[in-house]
């Protein structure tokens, strides 16, 4: 393909974009966020009172802020996001009510008219035209940026910040696009360096940052403060692979007050961003959970064979999203330290590989989710386009699955009792994290008595979670022929062999104790003793759990 020109992004062509499906949730109530857990009921409020006079002098509802970290070298990829940013001109438009600020990075391989490399770019969108931010009564053009980088969180914090201040709005939803990869991080840059990115700490930093700004100065302006409106962006949005995990929500739990993600490989043709015409035009004024069903669950439809109105590829079982709220990941994330806790008490050293890998599978199996999630089309929005899944996906199970495994023993399909046997502490410590979770059982064919399909068989939507689950909405594409699916939100589990190799003296296993996740539950210690003895066999020393034994035996 070749390279694309300014005019993709500023022409004029329309984009066939799926319909949003009818009867959507109603808002569930919810109140303002300050960082601490909200108590007071609230109600979807619109600044319908404030728009009088011409559309320049309303109070936006919205401010929509796409970090679009398209610095790639594969061509269909590239192909891919040049059609998100037509959908965002023509698909959502930009209003008064509803604003629309893009920074894009572009390949090596996109040149301008003069031939040169494509510089990064920064504009709004408004009325289905491309602006320079700021000036939307001005004609069409971009802000010309210059090669940045989007590894660098300072990129990304001044993209926020900047967007912030130039459109105050009652609420702030930030999307990003390019490569995600959990816990190893995300928005690769292929011009700044192979295996540059931005790590999870990196940005929960940039969002806190942005976040700052918008309860410091933001919600002291007349019209922009009260009721239903946060201190916080109110919502994050994943259009990358495998960012639904427990140690993502835990970076960002602090600094934003929902997420949407999926735990498997996003298609090259990613979100159809269609459900967010329920923000641009029919209820600017809906609450951020009620968009966040939205998203979700128009995202998994718009690749069911036979309901999507769009002509997207049959990819398979790798299509899932979650929407979570991280105003609740707090109590979580207690109540999995306290699972680590019980399960270092009956078992000193943790799980070991063996253990491991028995419970995944035995998880996996019971709940009807595959091991490896079929390819799609291209690689999908993945950093390695060659496989289906990464050296941090790999290591990762759906954490509902594995927790169900822990507080049922016998919970592990038609073969009867499990292969690892669990105390009583630890399958109440289980039990007690499924209770906070909240989320009913799902239809297998072995358990039939579990939450229907939908669609012929295709699809499954669960949402009207609790009051306090950290669970909004989940959503995921069944494969008819099989009955498996992909898992909904993944924690670390898995051989961690290859996590423990180092390039450049840092593993993966370094990134991944860094992360808010690990300091806060300690999770890796459930297993240490299969971290001990992958480390033995990395070394060529004696495994310290069994000094006999072959170390990289089941490795």
């Amino acid at each position: 393909m070749a390279g694309r020109t300014r005019s993709s992004v500023g022409g004029n062509r329309a984009i066939a974009l799926g319909a949003l499906a009818a009867s959507l949730a109603a808002c569930a109530p919810e109140g303002p966020s300050s960082g601490a857990m909200d108590t007071a009921p609230a109600v979807e409020q619109s600044s319908a009172e404030l728009r009088r006079g011409p559309p320049s002098l309303w109070t936006a509802e919205w401010t929509w802020l796409v970090f679009a970290a398209n610095d790639d070298h594969d061509q269909n990829l590239v192909s891919a996001f040049d059609q998100d940013a037509l959908e965002w001109q023509h698909g959502l438009g930009g209003s008064a009510l509803f604003r629309i600020l893009v920074q894009r990075d572009y390949a090596p391989f996109q040149v301008d008219d003069d031939g040169k490399s494509r510089a990064s770019e920064r504009y709004s969108i408004y009325r289905e035209e491309i602006r320079p931010p700021g000036r939307e009564n001005a004609g069409p053009g971009v802000m010309v940026l210059g090669e940045t980088d989007t590894s660098d969180p300072a990129t990304l914090r001044d993209f926020l910040v900047e967007g912030i201040r130039m459109y105050p709005a009652r609420h702030y939803w930030v999307t990003f696009t390019g490569h995600g990869d959990g816990f190893a991080g995300l928005a690769d840059d292929a011009t700044s360096g192979e295996g540059k990115r931005l790590s999870l700490n990196a940005l929960s930093s940039a969002l806190a940052d942005a976040s700052r700004v918008i309860e410091t100065e933001i919600r002291t302006m007349p019209g922009l403060g009260g009721i239903g409106a946060s201190n916080r962006i109110d919502v994050v949005a994943f259009d990358t692979c495998r960012m639904g995990s427990a140690e993502v929500a835990s970076s960002l739990s602090g600094v934003a007050d929902y997420l949407i993600a999926s735990r498997e490989a996003v298609p090259d043709a990613g979100h159809p961003y269609s459900a967010l015409r329920y923000i641009a035009q029919d209820r600017p004024a809906a609450s951020p959970r009620t968009l966040v069903e939205a998203v979700v669950t128009d995202y998994v439809r718009a690749y069911v064979e036979g309901v999507s109105t769009a002509g997207r590829a049959y990819v398979g079982t790798s299509i899932t999203s979650v929407g979570l709220d991280l105003r609740r990941i707090g109590r979580l994330e207690e109540a999995l330290a306290g699972l680590v806790t019980a399960v270092r008490r009956e078992r000193p050293g943790g799980f070991t590989c063996e253990d491991v890998t028995a419970l995944f599978a035995e998880a996996c199996g019971s709940a009807g989710i595959v091991a490896s999630a079929a390819s799609t089309p291209h690689g999908g929005r993945s950093r390695n386009r060659t496989r289906s899944r990464t050296t941090a996906s790999d290591a990762s199970v759906d954490l509902v699955a594995l927790l169900e495994r822990l507080a049922d023993p016998a919970h592990c399909g038609p073969g009867g009792a499990g292969s690892v046997v669990v105390g009583p502490d630890v399958m109440a410590a289980a039990r007690e994290v499924l209770t906070l979770i909240g989320r009913p059982h799902l239809w297998t064919r072995a358990e039939p008595w579990g939450t229907q399909l939908q669609y012929g068989g295709q699809y499954r939507r669960l949402a009207g979670f609790h009051a306090l689950s950290p669970f909004v909405v989940e959503a995921h594409r069944v494969e008819p022929s099989t009955g498996a699916r992909p898992g909904g939100f993944s924690v670390l589990w898995g051989n961690p062999f290859e996590l423990l190799l180092r390039e450049s003296g840092v593993s993966l296993m370094d990134t991944y104790r860094a992360t808010s996740f690990e300091k806060r539950t300690g999770w890796s210690r459930i297993f240490e003793a299969c971290l001990d003895q992958a480390e033995a066999c990395r070394t060529g020393t004696s495994n310290p759990h069994a000094p006999g034994d072959d170390p990289c035996e089941g490795l």
